[in-house]
């Protein structure tokens, strides 16, 4: 699924832990007005585009530019502020699942942290000094809105694993080890070869063979007839000469 129902309550200790930032800059913004010129947010949600696409920071493991979600590849999802003190610890777990899987996987992968933070309230010189401080490796953006409404990630830090089509597979919130979110990730990428696999065995049905096969029948059938005209031919010039 991608966007969902918004999780009721906030109930899981990594959302505690981050009450504290809570109290500093408020919850995330869902938007507050239900309806906006006679249209819902459903209504407008459906006209924004598809995949979400987000402007990233140079910083350590990420370049000034822009990043889709969900791209070609999969990818982890993390939200986060930087007064969390788990933000802060999930930044480096995130870091050591990005390099236990860069070996076998490479670019198959991407990371993209997202901050709820405004450019602001900690200036892009600020968040790369705090990126580098906590171990961070990976896409950096402060655009987490839209894709924090997509997923419903409510607290921080939250981590989403999703696939190339945007379809979420696991998520924590709070941290978690990078041995456990690289696991998460082999197995979507485990999921993902298996469709491929089975898309290319699939293959469809090859019409000019068909057409060939078709000709061949008709080409017998001609060789048929011509056989039996030839023994009729011999049959009958036999009875002639038996009969005189």
């Amino acid at each position: 699924m991608r966007r969902r129902d918004l999780v009721a309550g906030i109930g899981s200790l990594g959302v505690l832990a981050g009450a504290g930032s809570v109290v500093r800059y408020g919850p995330p913004s869902i938007g507050d007005d239900a309806e906006v010129d006679g249209e819902s947010e459903d209504d407008e949600d459906e006209d924004e585009e598809w995949p979400i696409e987000v402007e990233t920071i140079e910083a350590r493991g990420s370049e000034e530019g822009t990043l889709t979600v969900p791209s070609e590849d999969v990818m982890v999802l993390m939200f986060f502020v930087n007064g969390c003190g788990n933000c802060q610890v999930q930044a480096g777990r995130l870091a050591d699942a990005r390099a236990e899987l860069e070996d076998a996987h490479g670019d198959d992968v991407r990371f993209l942290s997202l901050t709820y933070d405004s450019e602001e309230q900690i200036p892009p010189d600020e968040l790369r000094e705090w990126w580098e401080t906590h171990g961070g490796n990976g896409f950096l953006s402060y655009e987490a809105s839209r894709p924090m409404q997509e997923y419903a990630a409510v607290g921080y830090p939250v981590t989403i694993v999703i696939d190339p089509d945007g379809e979420e597979h696991w998520r924590e919130t709070g941290t978690t080890s990078g041995r456990e979110i690289a696991a998460e990730v082999e197995s979507v990428l485990e999921a993902t070869a298996d469709e491929t696999d089975e898309g290319e065995t699939e293959d469809p049905p090859d019409e000019g063979a068909a057409d060939d096969e078709a000709e061949d029948s008709a080409d017998d059938e001609t060789e048929t007839d011509g056989d039996d005209a030839n023994e009729s031919d011999v049959d009958t010039d036999g009875s002639d000469r038996d009969t005189a």
